[in-house]
């Protein structure tokens, strides 16, 4: 099946009559996820450039190579804890003659962390010793030799790696790096992502919608889920409907850009309905899956090359667009970094009503989650662009492509959208209750 998924992006044929090639033109099955994926990382380019980047503004960048220790640390031998640094055979032979007192030039009072004078080799703690008023020390108990002494390197040897490439740094992979000598490292450059809102129904952000138009808003939806996945996002002016004012958005980009989103345009009715996304895509490079396996907005979504570059057409419905973007952006960050970027935990939860799955296809329906005090509960909550999928979702419902009828009571995958706290305390608070 790889193989004619392939084939159909040389196709020198101009009509799809007696073609049996599985292309975004004839298609009986929607792609699943993976397969889609697969398509155009296989196609489009994945590669970044590396840079150097101070440690102080490191978290959340990705490294592109193996980073070690400059020194080793500790530098030298040093006190494990607070006490008294003895040497172990002369405090042994002490012991051996009947006294347990040591005189002054007999043992050396030192902190944690001090480092190790000769001929000193052991280190008696402070609860096993009695302070006498003129300057000497009784020892309760000897401990074994070399106690209480923290090696030089014992912590990090020099030249130790301490983080491997493609790791996403977070506040403690910074601590262990200033820890042991490291104040520039190697990380990969941001995927640069350029985003494209298309349709002459669009309005600028801040401007009230007439009869027919909408605020364009799905691009901050998008740039927000690429930024927390370690991209670098920005939004071009709307394009208008029509091939060439796509096309003519698209070359004054692309060469800038990584990846290209286009959002909007792309129903698969064409001019008909001034869906003009897939044919500007179509003129200037190639179009390698068109309609997903999963909803809401499945059907419509687009993955597809121009000059190497990885495009993606997301669907403009706000609802849609942010099923769809969780889906896809995630997972094409990840291939430009070589890790995972966007984890969502999922949990096992009950229905608490019936449901219907989709038909030919899995919806991933944004739901609401209730704590019993057992276990979790799935609440149902109004779809489509409205509060509930946007603000009071708490959790994916991620029912594979399979048409049947989910009863209540039984257990599903959920997706969560945040922490399990979150969770408890809405479900306290009632703020779990989307009707409330």
């Amino acid at each position: 099946m790889a193989n004619n998924q392939h084939d159909h992006i040389s196709c020198p044929s101009s009509s799809c009559i007696g073609c049996a090639t599985r292309c975004h033109r004839q298609q009986n099955d929607p792609f699943s996820r993976d397969e889609a994926l697969a398509i155009l990382f296989d196609q489009a380019k994945f590669e970044l450039a590396k840079e150097f980047v101070p440690l102080n503004e490191a978290l959340g960048r990705v490294t592109s190579e193996p980073t070690y220790a400059a020194f080793s640390v500790p530098s030298a031998d040093t006190a494990q804890h607070d006490g008294i640094m003895v040497n172990w055979e002369q405090a042994k032979k002490l012991l051996e003659s009947g006294s347990r007192v040591l005189a002054e030039h007999e043992f050396c009072l030192r902190a944690m962390g001090a480092v190790i004078e000769p001929p000193f080799d052991t280190v008696i703690p402070l609860e096993q010793v009695k302070h006498w008023t003129d300057g000497r020390v009784e020892i309760k108990a000897l401990p074994a030799p070399g106690q209480g002494i923290k090696g030089a390197g014992s912590s990090i040897r020099g030249g130790e790696r301490l983080v491997p490439a493609n790791y996403r740094l977070n506040p403690a992979h910074l601590s262990i790096l200033r820890f042991a000598g490291v104040e520039t490292i190697t990380v990969w450059k941001k995927p640069k992502a350029a985003i494209i809102p298309v349709g002459d129904d669009l309005v600028a952000p801040g401007r009230r919608p007439g009869p027919g138009q909408v605020v364009e808003s799905d691009s901050i939806l998008l740039a927000g889920i690429l930024q927390e996945c370690g991209g670098e996002a920005w939004t071009e002016p709307v394009a208008g409907d029509g091939v060439d004012l796509i096309c003519q958005a698209i070359l004054q980009v692309i060469s800038r850009c990584d990846v290209l989103i286009l959002i909007g345009g792309l129903g698969r009715s064409g001019a008909r309905y001034g869906d003009y996304t897939v044919q500007a895509v179509e003129k200037l490079g190639r179009v390698l899956v068109q309609g997903m396996g999963f909803n809401p907005g499945g059907k419509a979504m687009l993955l597809a090359e121009i000059q190497g570059k990885c495009v993606v057409g997301i669907p403009a419905p706000p609802h849609a667009a942010l099923t769809q973007a969780e889906q896809y952006l995630p997972a094409i960050m990840e291939r430009f970094l070589g890790c995972p970027c966007y984890e969502r935990p999922e949990i096992k939860a009950r229905l608490h009503e019936d449901y219907q799955s989709g038909i030919r296809s899995g919806r991933h329906a944004h739901v609401g989650l209730r704590w019993t005090g057992e276990d979790y509960e799935i609440v149902p909550i109004r779809m489509g662009d409205t509060v509930d999928c946007f603000v009071n979702a708490t959790g994916i419902l991620m029912e594979e492509a399979e048409d049947r009828l989910l009863k209540k009571g039984e257990p599903a995958a959920v997706r969560l959208l945040c922490g399990e706290k979150t969770l408890r305390q809405r479900s306290q608070t009632g703020q779990d209750n989307p009707t409330g």
